[in-house]
């Protein structure tokens, strides 16, 4: 019973070492290796191509846009500063109307009666006659300055390019995007480039939408 085919019992370092070189066999075997992407696999996906488009303006278009941006501005008012706006040119255009009735013929009349013309037309009611009034010479002179606008708009941000030059805005520089019946108007902070929707075809569209929500646009 001494003899031996009988195995010698493990020491207990023996039994040890075997425990060990099991568990780092089942490590291995369940270890997953994940090989690095070459240069050309890891690099960044490529930006969106720049949107190109040409313009040129109408009339109509212009006035359209000055129209809209003003009584956008005023409903943007509080219902006391809309209230202030209206009954205060109102209130001293029938003050002035009425001293100048009672004081009779005079240089003093016609003054008075110049004023309360003047706060007549300050109303809410008259943007479209001041519209027309101021905004057509002032179509005249630009479009005689840039009878052309080739746009070029990408992620950084937006370029004008005329026969009076070339206008560079970033992103960082539009304060706000409106979007009006004719188009899209890009502000800054001393000025806003009007982009009319007759001038986009759809993807361009999308894709001025994507540039201006990406910064904080509408």
């Amino acid at each position: 019973m001494f003899g031996a085919g009988h195995p010698r019992p493990l020491h207990r370092k023996e039994v040890a070492m075997q425990v060990v070189r099991h568990a780092a066999r089942h490590a291995v075997d369940h270890t997953l290796t994940v090989d690095p992407p070459d240069g050309r696999d890891a690099a960044l996906p490529p930006a969106s191509p720049a949107t190109r488009f040409d313009v040129v303006y109408t009339l109509p278009e212009y006035l359209g846009f000055v129209h809209d941006h003003l009584t956008s501005t005023l409903r943007r008012m509080t219902p006391a500063q809309r209230l202030r706006q209206t009954l205060v040119p109102f209130a001293f255009a029938m003050t002035t109307l009425a001293i100048a009735w009672m004081i009779g013929p005079g240089w003093a009349r016609t003054a008075l009666l110049a004023c309360g013309a003047l706060a007549l037309a300050s109303l809410p009611a008259a943007v479209s006659a001041w519209v027309a009034l101021i905004g057509t010479p002032v179509f005249v002179y630009k479009k005689r300055r840039m009878p052309h606008c080739a746009f070029r708009i990408d992620a950084t941000g937006i370029e004008r390019t005329t026969q009076a030059g070339t206008l560079v805005r970033s992103w960082a520089e539009i304060r706000g995007v409106r979007r009006y019946r004719r188009g899209v108007l890009l502000m800054y902070l001393r000025g806003a480039i009007p982009i009319p929707y007759r001038c986009l075809d759809r993807a361009q569209a999308a894709a001025l939408r994507r540039f201006a929500r990406a910064r904080g646009g509408v």
